[in-house]
């Protein structure tokens, strides 16, 4: 009777020891469920984010800093060109047109600079227009700007003034637009340019 009762009393426990077991299994194997969903979700996050581009400038490498982001920090805001506008003695049509074609100026600048990052493009130039020749001098169509130079003056890009005609282009190796070759953009007062004051009309 008494060693009926021990084995009976030894089987609860075996039962009991068997639940508690299986118990912990169940919650490490949730831990270790979890742990894996945190570090899968956690490096596709790490595959997401775009890598910075990387600019070379002689024997030294640097993030290059977004177009948008050195563009937007020098050239007026919407707000300022309409504010300004509002000033002149303009029809609202042709307020809206040179806001709009400001804005398609900046955007054409920022995807080229950005196409250029891509493909490793390190130099460019700047295409004049009609009107541009007569308010751009700090510019010729023989100069290049480097990538460099975008970085730390991202103003020397254009639209320049409102109504502005001049693009900014890569500028290939091939092209030579005149017999004294090509000349780098320099700044006419220490590092300064004389880039024209964007509160012009072409």
């Amino acid at each position: 009777m008494l060693v009926f009762e021990s084995t009976g009393k030894t089987q609860t426990e075996l039962n009991m020891l068997s639940i508690v077991i299986v118990i912990a299994i169940i919650v490490l194997s949730i831990i270790l469920a979890a742990i894996g969903a945190y570090v899968v979700i956690h490096s596709s996050n790490e595959k997401d984010e775009p890598k910075p581009v990387i600019d070379v400038s002689g024997q030294y490498a640097v993030v290059v800093r977004p177009a948008r982001e050195s563009l937007t920090a020098v050239k007026p805001s919407e707000a300022s060109l309409r504010s300004w506008l509002e000033t002149q003695n303009l029809p609202p049509e042709q307020r809206e047109a040179l806001i709009a074609q400001w804005n398609a100026t900046m955007e054409e600048t920022i995807r080229t600079v950005d196409e250029g990052d891509k493909n490793g493009t390190a130099t460019y130039r700047i295409e004049l227009g009609p009107k541009g020749k007569e308010y751009c001098h700090f510019v010729s169509e023989d100069n290049f700007i480097t990538r460099e130079q975008i970085r730390n003056h991202a103003e020397i890009l254009p639209p320049y003034v409102l109504g502005c005609d001049c693009r900014l282009l890569p500028k290939q190796p091939w092209e030579n637009p005149s017999k004294s070759g090509w000349k780098a953009v320099v700044p006419s007062r220490g590092s300064n340019y004389d880039v024209p004051d964007w509160r012009h009309l072409a």
